[in-house]
């Protein structure tokens, strides 16, 4: 189980929750939806990802290979490297130097001191908490079409 923290959109300045993950940790790499900004990981140990092109990097944004292979977004939006968090309220691009601001006051006390590296695209990935459906996270595991797909 995790917990959510809070954020605020500078935008709308509505307030929303959001699960911050280090890519490295959970053995993945991530891209975000191009239109709603969900977040997808690709395991590495799924049974799929041996059939990927090999990464550049790994624990990280997806490499560009990848992106032709994910499926849509349930939106319709694809998954693409560039892309960002967004907003669930107003739908813009949250910036990942604002997001400092909520993401270390929400730091345990024993991590204080440490400093988000202040992009997107690193070890760190951002999930929202899907409005429609609250506690869990607008977040896409395992975006690999699946044999016979």
């Amino acid at each position: 189980m995790y917990s959510l923290n809070k954020g605020d959109c500078e935008h709308c300045g509505r307030d929303f929750h959001y699960l911050l993950t280090n890519a490295a940790f959970g053995d993945f790499s991530y891209a975000y939806c191009d239109s709603c900004g969900t977040l997808a990981t690709v395991r590495y140990d799924n049974r799929s990802f041996a059939g990927l092109p090999p990464a550049a990097e790994l624990h990280r944004q997806i490499d560009k290979l990848w992106e032709p292979l994910l499926r849509r977004c349930e939106c319709g939006g694809r998954f693409h490297i560039g892309s960002s968090p967004r907003c669930v309220h107003c739908n813009s691009v949250l910036s990942p130097q604002y997001a400092a601001s909520y993401i270390e006051r929400n730091l345990p006390k024993r991590q204080r001191g440490w400093h988000w590296p202040g992009s997107w695209f690193q070890e760190y990935c951002l999930a929202i908490e899907d409005p429609r459906n609250p506690g869990r996270v607008r977040q896409l595991d395992d975006p690999l079409p699946h044999p016979g797909q």
